[in-house]
């Protein structure tokens, strides 16, 4: 198994509804997620419960997760991110770890 440096943007199509970074398990060993620079709005990252009550990114604004190797994988698929506008969304760099 090797480790890839990927990207992947997800747009959420229905504001005010939650939707995961990716429909089929990504695991990464570290990952940055990035609201879009031409965001209407904020956008929401969180698991399935995310709204706009928590995990707020404003455009441009980034999180990251990883970069220790005591910290283990995350599935990119468990992370939703929702938005106040339709299409607006993030971009994602991640360290791939998938089988």
């Amino acid at each position: 198994m090797g480790t890839t440096l990927k990207t992947l943007t997800k747009t959420v199509s229905s504001a005010g509804t939650a939707e995961a970074l990716s429909s089929s398990t990504l695991l990464a060993s570290s990952f940055i997620i990035r609201a879009m620079e031409d965001n209407t709005g904020a956008v929401y990252v969180g698991d399935s419960t995310v709204d706009n009550t928590s995990g707020k990114l404003e455009p441009r604004a980034s999180i990251s997760f990883g970069g220790n190797a005591n910290i283990g994988l995350a599935d990119l698929a468990s992370i939703y991110v929702d938005a106040g506008n339709n299409d607006d969304g993030v971009d994602v760099w991640y360290m791939d770890e998938s089988p």
